[in-house]
């Protein structure tokens, strides 16, 4: 996980009081991250509200997501086609 940022860290970045910060996470509009003992802010979650979208993966890593998920797709309609033909063959015993 990237570095964690505290309520200092984010009312810097923000250029806010870190009062506005405690108010924000208050009402919701900024969530910590859970299960820690001290209050910290994933950057990524940040960014997002900030409007900056960050990217999971690296233009590499997402080519071969892109390339897998074609074989996967080809792989699925291949299987549903032969489930069509088993079911098709079928159908004369099953209405019996």
């Amino acid at each position: 996980m990237n570095n964690l940022l505290t309520q200092q860290d984010l009312a810097k970045r923000w250029q806010v009081s870190v009062k506005a910060i405690e108010s924000y996470r208050k009402e919701g509009i900024i969530t910590p991250v859970p299960g820690i003992p001290s209050i910290r802010f994933n950057p990524q979650h940040i960014a997002e509200l900030e409007g900056t979208k960050l990217e999971r993966f690296s233009p590499l890593e997402r080519k071969k997501f892109e390339r897998e998920i074609e074989v996967l797709e080809q792989e699925n309609e291949k299987l549903k086609g032969i489930l069509s033909q088993a079911l098709a063959s079928l159908a004369p015993v099953i209405n019996l």
